[in-house]
């Protein structure tokens, strides 16, 4: 079973890594670093100015807020990643807010000097599509994922992504949750409670062991893989 690439640390792409180094380093002469705390707004749905950024450390989520108030986390993006330019390729509003969940530090180009560079580097423009092109094959991996009507099965899937290929045949691994659990809860269209009961059901029927705050050892691999197909449930 696979997963969405909701970012590139937590789930590897390596096309999406490699589009983002190229669009980063077609880039570097315009770019210059800002920080940001976290829980700062880097931009809200419906802006029309914003920037390009490419995430040294920390990390941002995009999200929407639905009608009932209740956000729909969209893409939790990390280190490497280089995001924000849609509203200049299309030159409509944001679709979406970010937000930093952690305190950020990114190197950054606006509007005016994005659009400069990608006049004089056409090769940029080629770029920044096809990185549009991978998050929105990821976007309906995302959808094929949040339409697994359970919950174990859902965090099982992504658990299961997150475990190196070197080691899922040795049948043990150790993983760790690079944001806390309400964040990538969210991610998988979950809520904290929801998320958490599926993790220790997996610790219950000794699938996982926890090890530390956000840690697993993932003790049955073959089992993980039961559990992230929904057809067993």
């Amino acid at each position: 079973m696979t997963t969405s690439t909701i970012t590139s640390d937590l789930w590897p792409d390596p096309q999406l890594q490699e589009l983002a180094r190229e669009a980063f380093e077609l880039l570097k002469t315009h770019l210059h670093v800002r920080h940001f705390r976290k829980g700062n707004l880097l931009w809200r749905e419906g802006d029309t100015s914003g920037m390009l950024v490419s995430l040294k450390t920390g990390r941002v989520k995009i999200y929407r807020v639905l009608p009932a108030g209740r956000e729909a986390t969209l893409f939790l993006f990390g280190p490497g990643d280089v995001f924000g330019f849609l509203p200049f390729l299309d030159a409509q509003a944001y679709p979406a807010n970010a937000q930093a969940i952690e305190d950020v530090e990114a190197e950054v180009v606006a509007r005016a000097a994005l659009l400069e560079a990608l006049r004089s580097e056409p090769e940029l423009a080629m770029t920044l599509i096809g990185l549009l092109g991978r998050r929105l094959r990821a976007s309906f991996d995302l959808i094929r994922s949040l339409s697994t009507p359970s919950a174990r099965a859902r965090v099982a899937q992504a658990l299961l992504a997150m475990v190196p290929p070197s080691l899922a045949s040795a049948g043990h691994a150790t993983i760790r949750l690079p944001v806390t659990n309400y964040e990538f809860a969210g991610a998988l269209g979950l809520v904290p409670e929801t998320f958490s009961r599926a993790l220790t059901g997996l610790v219950q029927d000794g699938v996982l062991e926890r090890t530390g705050s956000g840690r697993y050892r993932v003790l049955d691999v073959d089992g993980l893989r039961r559990a992230a197909d929904p057809d067993r449930e």
